[in-house]
């Protein structure tokens, strides 16, 4: 898996990029707008994709979401600018404790998650931003704010009160009641405000601290969005400022990686589109779609009719393998951890599960171990028979082969602390007659009875292992809420029928 600082310290060692005017509408769309090629050496050739995209046609078209605004936009042309702002500008009047007026539209926006780096982000009901403006003497005012995309209008709630309470993992905050309202328009990397008569033009795609074009992703597709071709993850880098280097490249959720990230080729034009080439094991194909540009909340991309979200970080992603293995209070903790201290979990995580099912393989039974969601079930008729929640013989032998082994790989060496606990689940299937309340009762009578069995002198564990399980095991019972279900999506009636185990890692 590629890092941030393997991508840098890769881009460093490439070719020189190219940047230059473009007079080939199936690089820009617009023969007055620059285009910025990212390559390698080794990249192929830029083709012209299928289907040629007026930016102008696909932004009238669209129906805007939220994540479309991420990123950082600021006003051009540094102090000079501002001035030029300040001056134009008419004033509103704020209820703020130094402020009593401020401009009717700001001057920059941080819109994201990762780009506004703010504790108010981990309060999901509300997309979050920080406007910046000047005030009537000149002054810098910013505020957070809530916002909502209605049609071409985007509102934004400022924030009245704010509070994170750490020893307790509570936020608290009020909102104030008014909102500021603004008619927006899109125009590739620039984003137009209006309102009163008055119109502010905002630029993402800039150097932080300069007015120098700064472009650069490393995200990975959003959980439940749409994928294009199966592409998993979208990188590039370009810095004006910084030097003539940069590389382009796509990851699929299926193909090796290794075999083309050395040889895709990315045009990205100011104008809104973004036209890449990769030259597949199948076939070299070339796309092009109309990307809004996230800086560190990174991509949306669209062809008017499909949108396509590849917002998330290494660090998201990582953070989504380890949800179903932490418990709730233990989730605040990976916001604090670096990419390496998160893919050390990681790794271990996965060769704790990959080390287990070849235990259950050698102790001669079938266990489904899921990679994804954590659990190692056991279909619950060789636990018992029918609808009894008694262990039978067979199922007693079962769970001494199962226990033996469970143990003999989270107690070693190499994992001993590893697993803060273990959960025993018990599920019934979801049929025509049944509900929730019904089979509540008959999977927690079950998972309670394995996990006693487990801590019984029966199994055979030693005493040590027993004394151990005994301050971690835990029983629970899901009812008929988590059923198994095939790729088509029906469920699997006897899959669901199961007692799983679940181990929760221990952070510290």
């Amino acid at each position: 898996m590629k890092k941030l600082l393997a991508l840098l310290l890769a881009v460093l060692m490439l070719a020189s990029f190219v940047a230059c005017g473009s007079d080939d509408p199936s690089e820009g769309g617009n023969a007055a707008v620059p285009g910025i090629v990212i390559k390698n050496d080794d990249s192929v050739a830029m083709g012209a994709p299928a289907t040629q995209l007026n930016p102008v046609d696909v932004y009238a078209k669209l129906t805007y979401t939220p994540q479309m605004f991420y990123g950082e936009y600021r006003l051009k042309g540094g102090d000079t600018a501002i001035e030029q702002y300040e001056k134009d500008m008419s004033y509103i009047d704020i209820d703020a404790e130094y402020f009593d007026k401020i401009a009717a539209i700001p001057h920059a926006l941080e819109v994201g998650p990762h780009t506004l780096g703010h504790y108010i982000t981990r309060i999901e009901e509300h997309n979050w931003l920080r406007a910046h403006f000047q005030n009537d003497a000149g002054n810098l005012y910013n505020t957070l704010c809530s916002y909502v995309i209605e049609g071409n209008k985007i509102k934004l709630t400022p924030v009245d009160e704010f509070n994170v309470d750490k020893e307790n993992n509570k936020i608290t905050y009020s909102m104030q009641d008014v909102v500021w309202e603004y008619e927006f328009k899109f125009a590739g990397v620039d984003l137009t405000l209006s309102a009163g008569g008055k119109s502010v033009t905002l630029s993402t795609g800039l150097d932080v601290y300069e007015d120098t074009d700064y472009f650069y992703a490393e995200h990975y597709l959003s959980p439940g969005s749409d994928a294009i071709d199966g592409i998993d993850e979208i990188g590039f880098l370009y810095n004006a400022e910084d030097g003539e280097y940069n590389r382009f490249y796509v990851e699929h959720t299926e193909l090796d990686y290794a075999s083309f990230d050395q040889t895709a080729i990315g045009t990205l034009n100011k104008n809104g589109l973004l036209t890449f080439t990769v030259p597949w094991s199948t076939g070299t194909k070339t796309y092009q779609y109309v990307f809004f540009y996230g800086h560190d909340d990174g991509l949306v991309l669209t062809d008017g009719d499909k949108v396509y979200y590849y917002n998330d970080t290494y660090s998201d992603r990582t953070s989504t393998k380890l949800e179903n293995f932490l418990t709730e209070d233990q989730t605040g903790k990976l916001d604090n951890m670096s990419d390496s201290q998160l893919e050390a979990i990681v790794e271990k995580k996965e060769n704790l599960m990959d080390d287990l099912a070849k235990a259950f393989n050698d102790a001669g039974i079938t266990v489904s171990v899921d990679q994804t969601s954590g659990e190692m079930a056991m279909d619950s008729s060789i636990l018992f028979g029918g609808d009894s929640a008694v262990l039978s013989a067979e199922g007693k032998a079962f769970l001494n082969k199962f226990i033996n082994a469970y143990t003999s790989i989270v107690y070693n060496d190499k994992y001993n602390g590893f697993v803060a606990k273990t959960m025993v689940e018990g599920h019934t299937a979801p049929l025509a007659n049944s509900t929730y309340e019904s089979g509540l009762p008959l999977s927690q009578e079950r998972a309670a009875n394995v996990k006693a069995y487990c801590l019984s002198a029966e199994n055979g564990i030693s005493a040590e292992y027993i004394t151990a399980l005994s301050t971690t095991l835990e029983d629970i019972g899901y009812s008929n809420s988590r059923p198994i279900k095939d790729a088509d999506g029906n469920v699997n009636k006897a899959a669901s029928r199961r007692v799983s185990f679940r181990f929760i890692i221990n952070l510290d």
